[in-house]
């Protein structure tokens, strides 16, 4: 069970507003043409070995965040950035006439932030194991529906960034919930944790690749917002607005523990943490969602890539620095 739960945990990290609204599988990968497929292919076995060591690795990675001011600094910065894409991403999806009923809905998920703040992953472990599945089901129906169908690819010849562009999303979408992954292996043992990233990184890719192929299929909409959103009109649309509503929820709500537990390390005033974990983030949003997903993201997987080696590999880069072999 608790395998299980893992499982829904980092495919609800990963699956937010930029992956379930196509705006991050458009700007990593279907903008790129038909060179995108088979570098999905390569991000699950990247997906399936960075979940892997950083389960495997959880206890160091914890320690070595604690003891590190300018990996925890860094973290926070990743944590923010990405914390206002999906708050940005709500705001996005609140498109109801009356200002004071979208009032009280981001009320209402800023009161849930603050939950998580408080109380931890406890509550989200058991939020994510009854809504992924339930949002996943609906999201594929959706997407399999005649509305979003036609098999007439579009093709593309940006072809030379799309393996960057690859290695950029995993990254991304592993370094901002380090933490929160890296606490998630308590308990389990090697073959567990080896499975849990096995599943949730086939899980992943399986839905990419069909994300993936309905924008090449749609290529007009590659530059919008929230390009899968723009399929559909009507009760699709609604149902839709509210999976990816779903989604942008339970990363953010990951994002909120792992920014908090971050911060905790470097400053004790609870305010001034909240402050940063969640107000910084909701004041930044205002630059706008796709602003952030098309500009902000790949910077902020440039400075993923250097957290992760350090994280995972440093002392392999030091032997390798030095000539020596690691034992």
């Amino acid at each position: 069970m608790k395998e299980l739960s893992i499982i829904f945990a980092i495919i609800g990290t990963v699956i937010g507003s930029g992956f379930i609204s196509g705006k991050e599988v458009a700007v990593f990968f279907a903008r790129f043409g038909f060179w995108s497929i088979p570098c999905i292919f390569i991000a699950f076995f990247l997906f399936w070995f960075l979940f892997y060591s950083i389960l495997i690795k959880g206890d160091k990675i914890l320690f070595k965040l604690k003891k590190s001011k300018l990996f925890m600094i860094i973290n926070v910065i990743l944590c923010i950035i990405f914390t206002s894409a999906m708050f940005a991403g709500i705001n996005n999806l609140l498109i109801f006439d009356n200002f004071f009923i979208n009032f009280l809905i981001f009320s209402c998920i800023l009161a849930l932030c603050t939950l998580i703040f408080k109380k931890g992953t406890t509550f989200l472990n058991k939020l994510n194991f009854i809504l992924i599945p339930v949002m996943l089901v609906i999201f594929l129906a959706l997407l399999s529906s005649k509305s979003a169908l036609n098999f007439q690819l579009q093709e593309n010849f940006q072809s030379i960034w799309s393996p960057f562009y690859c290695v950029f999303y995993v990254v991304l979408n592993t370094s901002n919930s380090c933490v929160m992954l890296a606490s998630l292996g308590e308990g389990l043992s090697r073959k567990q944790k080896a499975r849990a990233s096995f599943y949730s990184s086939l899980v992943l890719m399986l839905i990419l690749l069909f994300v993936n192929i309905i924008l090449l299929q749609h290529s007009s909409l590659i530059s919008l917002d929230m390009p899968l959103l723009s399929l559909f009109n009507g009760w699709e649309r609604t149902l839709l607005n509210i999976i990816i509503f779903i989604g942008c929820s339970t990363t953010l709500f990951s994002l909120i523990f792992s920014s908090s537990l971050t911060i905790r390390g470097l400053c004790n005033n609870e305010f001034l943490v909240f402050i940063i974990s969640i107000v910084v983030p909701t004041i930044l949003s205002l630059v706008g969602f796709g602003f952030i997903i098309t500009y902000l993201y790949p910077l902020a997987s440039i400075v993923g890539i250097f957290l992760l080696l350090n994280l995972l590999f440093e002392e392999n880069i030091k032997v390798l620095i030095k000539g020596g072999k690691k034992l």
